[in-house]
């Protein structure tokens, strides 16, 4: 493709985050190209909740229902590709991708996500999102009464176990290994009456994605149906980075309130520059990003 598209803003990722901001801009009479590898990180997650209006519904139909959206807007386009490089030119940027024309652009919207980093245990990945979960506020309220865990070794592990405690009123937790936190953390976990299981796991037993149970070393058998987990991510793409968006050292991209980055005219959103993975709250980013970038686009 040798043809030069032009936007005044271009945003990278096309899940709700994204096209949250999509929406507030094109309404703010702006062109606005979204770029979209169709790679998100629910993509496991057969329901998505707590989001008013869109309780239970698939996380692909929401998008959809954005996009139909979006398309009613002659200033909207959407770019199925994924960006490989990002260059100063000019006042704006170059965009450059697989799939992709070349996009010259005033300002850049990151709402590329996060991985996951799952272990590498037989099961683990086929039951992501489905009943390996990492939020109850998303999906605690299905598995209520149900025998659970929740896959975690590092500091904070109490106050994580027993914020869980109000969901399920028995939790394990699994270290897979010896324990990584302090003498402090496990008495209190022990005086909350939640087991510890230390032994390293070799598979995680599941059907469709339903757990039924951990497989220890030993060839035990540890019955289980839910398992929260809290395990490392990185961002999703490195193209942030690259660009000179600093790093928290948790990993997320450091922002403003407004979700300004340390780059001029470069916001990031969604869970890539937030703890809090939700879908209420990568709608809300969006649309913050994109009402302060418009404003300051306005008034500058």
């Amino acid at each position: 493709m040798d043809s030069l598209q032009k936007a005044d803003i271009t945003i990278i990722g096309g899940s709700y985050s994204g096209l949250s901001a999509a929406l507030t801009l094109v309404r703010s009479l702006r062109n606005v190209l979204v770029i979209d590898s169709e790679r998100p990180c629910n993509q496991n997650t057969p329901f998505s909740h707590n989001f008013i209006t869109h309780d239970g519904i698939k996380p692909s139909e929401i998008r959809q229902k954005a996009l139909s959206d979006l398309n009613e807007y002659k200033t909207f386009k959407l770019q199925l590709g994924e960006a490989t490089s990002i260059q100063k030119k000019g006042s704006g940027y170059l965009i450059k991708g697989n799939g992709l024309n070349e996009i010259q652009t005033d300002k850049i919207i990151f709402a590329t996500g996060v991985k996951d980093l799952l272990p590498e245990i037989p099961g683990f990945a086929q039951a992501w999102g489905k009943t390996v979960i990492h939020c109850p506020y998303c999906h605690g309220y299905e598995y209520v009464g149900n025998q659970t865990g929740l896959w975690m070794n590092e500091e904070g592990v109490y106050e994580h176990a027993k914020f869980l405690k109000h969901w399920s009123k028995e939790i394990t937790i699994f270290t897979n290994g010896p324990v990584q936190f302090s003498t402090e953390e496990v008495n209190k976990i022990e005086s909350e009456g939640i087991a510890i299981q230390t032994e390293p796991v070799m598979e995680l037993i599941q059907k469709d994605g339903k757990i039924s149970g951990l497989l220890f070393q030993s060839g035990k058998n540890f019955p289980l149906q839910t398992l929260y987990s809290k395990i490392p991510i990185v961002q999703h793409s490195k193209l942030p980075e690259e660009l000179g968006c600093k790093l928290l050292p948790s990993g997320l991209i450091d922002v403003s309130p407004f979700y300004e980055t340390s780059i001029s005219d470069v916001y990031a959103v969604g869970d890539m520059a937030s703890m809090f993975r939700s879908v209420a709250h990568a709608v809300h980013s969006g649309n913050l990003a994109a009402s302060k970038l418009n404003r300051t686009m306005i008034l500058s």
